[in-house]
């Protein structure tokens, strides 16, 4: 980010605006609607400008620029637009205004700029300015009519309810996340409500309101598991977009996207609690301790996991934790990594000629790899996808074969599935450990076992898969 957005207060400042073009016009508009004196100045002015000036909303001045001694005859000068079609006018009038600590912004040039002006959508007193840093202002003003469609027209109604109601609402609630949460509750609406206010909020009776206070100071703290899907994203749920707009703190695991965690609220508190196969980071027992903890505190807690989190990411024991000690907990589920991986591979998981079943497995858990049915996993005609299977793919290939896979089953690894960075070897049961080496591959990978993997090869359509045709024999270990 090159520019800092800030709402700049122009009432009663003194403007000028140097231009009597279309583009000069629409800056005056703008800016008389927030109060600032403007005087513009040039050779003949639009129709509009001149009305304006009859109306006495701005002053004109007839005057060429050639020489910029006519702005010293102001005594205040506090913002310029330099909105001429000369570039050796908006060159002076850039070094006049540097060297008398006036920001300027000169249209059309941002390199004779000290701020730009976004688009805006106005709902006052809610306004929204959209700006691409001047690198594609159409872009910012497509962006601005998606916005005014999406945001209800009234909303600014909201806004000034709020305003009214905000010195009563802090000596009702002193808690800061309490007094939050209400207004949350208060200004909550559907997406894809054009109404937002309730029933409730438009009778003038405070009995909603006084409810909602209540329940506030009384309301205990929460935690939210949510599921951020293999690390895309594009493949978040909204709900879970909303959750993470609106946690107090945020526990989330090591290998949550970079792109997910900036659409975490910006002021939650973000507690890092990963952990990978061999490092252990937070042991699951603590990762428990501080989900209570905070809780307890009153804060709404989002325990955010990669994938699913009762799909291989132990969500169920932090679950049973929060019911035990009485927290109120509730489950946003993900899109678990096989299903977002695979479908970026271009592999069905099921198809009626290749596989009638399909089953999930992973290489750890809390007990011996000996206690894993490797005969019914072993199945043909079954789709197998294995998590975290990296560090025991050779225990994977020789149990498999042991239990009757063929050697030549085909297979798929999928690494980083569903991001920019995402790799996709295809090859054979026996060549899994050989692939691993030679294409250095690492966590997080996903390990697709079945015939369905061979579809990869046509229907590769996010990044091409990667055949491994190396020669290798298979050897069981010992």
């Amino acid at each position: 980010m090159n520019y800092l957005p800030i709402n700049i207060k122009l009432k009663n400042k003194h403007v000028l605006v140097l231009g009597g073009g279309t583009v000069a016009q629409r800056k005056i508009n703008n800016m008389s609607v927030v109060g600032a004196h403007i005087t513009c100045i040039a050779l003949s002015f639009t129709p509009d400008i001149i009305e304006l000036a009859n109306k006495g909303i701005i002053k004109i001045q007839h005057h060429d620029l050639s020489s910029l001694s006519i702005l010293d005859q102001f005594k205040t000068i506090d913002l310029i637009i330099s909105a001429t079609d000369k570039d050796i006018i908006n060159q002076s009038v850039y070094q006049y205004a540097q060297a008398n600590h006036i920001w300027v912004n000169t249209v059309d040039q941002q390199d004779l700029c000290d701020f730009i002006t976004p688009a805006i959508v106005d709902r006052s007193p809610v306004v929204v300015a959209i700006s691409s840093e001047g690198a594609a202002p159409v872009l910012a003003r497509m962006i601005k009519q998606k916005i005014e469609y999406l945001l209800p027209l009234n909303i600014g109604y909201l806004a000034s309810k709020a305003r009214k109601l905000r010195n009563k609402i802090k000596q009702a609630i002193p808690e800061f996340n309490n007094r939050r949460r209400f207004w949350e509750r208060f200004f909550q609406w559907s997406h894809q409500s054009q109404t937002v206010l309730n029933n409730k909020f438009k009778t003038k009776n405070q009995q909603q309101i006084n409810q909602i206070i209540d329940d506030v100071n009384q309301t205990q703290g929460k935690v939210t598991l949510v599921g951020a899907g293999p690390g895309n994203p594009d493949l978040l749920t909204l709900k879970a977009i909303k959750v993470l707009q609106t946690a107090d703190v945020v526990l989330h695991d090591q290998l949550i996207s970079a792109e997910i965690i900036n659409l975490i609220r910006k002021d939650a508190d973000l507690v890092d609690v990963g952990k990978q196969a061999g490092n252990h980071k937070t042991k699951q027992e603590r990762i428990n301790e501080l989900l209570i903890k905070y809780a307890n505190q009153g804060l709404h807690v989002c325990r955010l996991k990669g994938g699913d989190p009762f799909v291989f990411g132990r969500g169920g024991e932090e679950i049973l934790t929060l019911a035990a000690h009485k927290i109120n907990y509730e489950i946003v589920p993900g899109i678990t990594a096989a299903v977002g991986c695979a479908a970026y591979a271009g592999i069905p998981l099921t198809h009626r000629d290749h596989a009638q079943s399909l089953a999930f497995m992973t290489a750890h858990c809390s007990d011996s790899i000996d206690t894993i049915d490797w005969q019914f996993y072993a199945n043909n005609k079954q789709t197998l996808a294995v998590y975290m299977g990296l560090i025991k793919s050779e225990d994977l290939v020789n149990q498999l074969i042991k239990h009757g896979k063929s050697p030549d089953e085909h297979i798929a690894v999928i690494e980083n599935g569903t991001k920019d960075t995402q790799r996709t070897i295809t090859g054979h049961l026996y060549q899994l450990l050989d692939m691993i080496k030679t294409h250095h591959i690492k966590s997080p990978a996903l390990i697709v076992i079945g015939e369905v993997t061979k579809y990869a090869q046509q229907l590769d359509w996010f990044v091409p898969q990667i055949p491994y045709t190396k020669s290798v024999q298979y050897l069981k270990s010992a």
